[in-house]
């Protein structure tokens, strides 16, 4: 796991507040309508506004309109991850 990744986990969890008896890992689904079987969070629209605030606020990183970028970074916390770093000021 990458420094990102854990950072990212640790921002989510507490900012949703999410509570989980599986751990979230990188492979992790953010969003819903994912495979049958595929772990995810579950995630709704109003829950990645709030996403979107998070990763400003502890990243630097907005995620402004919807495109294609955003929607395969927002697929698995490891996809989030590399996202975050690749966009994050210097």
């Amino acid at each position: 796991m990458t420094a990102t990744e854990d950072a990212l986990i640790k921002v989510l969890t507490k900012g949703l507040k999410l509570r989980r008896t599986e751990p979230i890992l990188p492979s992790t689904a953010i969003t819903r309508g994912v495979p049958a079987g595929t772990d995810t969070l579950g995630l709704d629209s109003v829950d990645i506004l709030e996403v979107a605030v998070l990763l400003d606020k502890h990243f630097q990183v907005s995620l402004e309109e919807e495109s294609a970028d955003i929607r395969d970074a927002l697929a698995t916390i490891a996809s989030l991850a590399t996202y975050i770093d690749s966009h994050k000021p210097a």
